[in-house]
């Protein structure tokens, strides 16, 4: 017994040394920092992060240092595009791909692992890509609040395990799960979920062969081959505290999630077959879902398509006890 136990402490261990190495590698060139911000009032952190933490609707306390401080993890903010096969990819790489119009976008994560946040502009709308390898949440946001572009950074600062986002107009602090200010000026403003789809380049290619790929060619020196993280995915380890464990699913469970009518409807992405219809009625909601290669649609009973997210169980159950909604399938 002491040998399993002995066993099972050194494999926890490990996993956490592989992504304490990996988010060693993502902040080369960086001084990380531990400081948790103080709620006296406007200050600027060791890292250049000025935030009015009097403004707030978190416990700061909570806020804690991934490793990198602002910007130690770089988002971009002028992406390029080549063509599909223009630059080397595997066909199993998953990626968010984004469509407006005739402009036809494919962000693969193997970028936005390094980059987390991609400010771009397709089809004339300002949007944020956005990815947190921690929670598995791909989400989409208009950039346009009040009527003013906002431009998103990493801030280097986790909450519940999840990236959270600073706005360099008045470096408001976002949780990117709930797309809502929740440190600073702009607290309680909320970031409008845009329509996305998670897919496979091998998908991306035989459906949409005209579509633009991000660029490898970032401007920044990393390697897009290497997954920084290990095992992670994988593995049944969180290694950021979160205050809520909820066990009807495995912790990191990929949900698609859609908000609407005030709620959270979240069900697991693969208890949803392809090319199947399925209708769900949840508090006199009825909701119709539908995938195909990969693609998840979710309308309301009137037809109106709704936009959704993807995210791990754990991120989802923490976020969503008050306003959740599972969908059994």
């Amino acid at each position: 017994m002491y040998g399993i136990l002995y066993i099972m402490k050194w494999q926890m261990t490990l996993g956490i040394l592989i992504v304490a190495v990996g988010i060693f590698i993502l902040a080369r060139n960086y001084t990380a920092t531990t400081e948790t911000p103080s709620v006296m009032g406007t200050q600027s952190n060791s890292k250049g992060l000025t935030t009015d933490y009097s403004k707030t609707s978190i416990d700061t306390t909570k806020l804690l240092s991934g490793g990198p401080g602002k910007d130690g993890i770089p988002a971009l903010n002028n992406p390029t595009f080549v063509a599909i096969g223009e630059e080397a990819l595997e066909d199993e790489v998953q990626g968010v791909f984004v469509e407006r119009g005739t402009d036809k976008r494919f962000y693969p994560y193997n970028i936005l692992v390094w980059h987390e946040i991609v400010n771009d502009t397709i089809g004339g709308e300002p949007l944020a890509i956005t990815f947190c390898p921690l929670c598995g949440s791909a989400i989409v946001f208009d950039r346009v609040v009040g009527g003013r572009t906002l431009t998103l950074g990493v801030s280097g600062l986790l909450y519940e395990s999840n990236l959270v986002m600073f706005d360099r107009e008045t470096e408001s602090l976002w949780s990117q799960v709930l797309g809502r200010a929740v440190v600073g000026e702009l607290l309680g403003t909320e970031l409008e979920i845009e329509s996305m789809s998670v897919l496979t380049y091998k998908v991306l290619k035989a459906k949409y062969p005209d579509a633009k790929v991000l660029s490898q060619k970032t401007g920044h020196p990393r390697n897009y081959t290497i997954y920084p993280y290990g095992d992670y995915d994988e593995n049944d380890d969180i290694y950021f505290p979160v205050s809520v464990t909820d066990a009807r699913y495995q912790a990191k469970t990929i949900m698609y999630v859609t908000p609407f009518d005030g709620r959270s409807f979240a069900f697991p992405i693969t208890s949803l077959p392809e090319n199947d219809k399925r209708s769900v009625e949840s508090g006199g909601t009825r909701l119709t879902l539908f995938k195909q290669d990969g693609e998840i649609t979710v309308t309301t009973q009137g037809g109106k398509n709704l936009p959704g997210y993807y995210e791990m169980w754990f991120s989802w159950a923490t976020h969503h006890q008050a306003d959740g909604v599972v969908i059994g399938l």
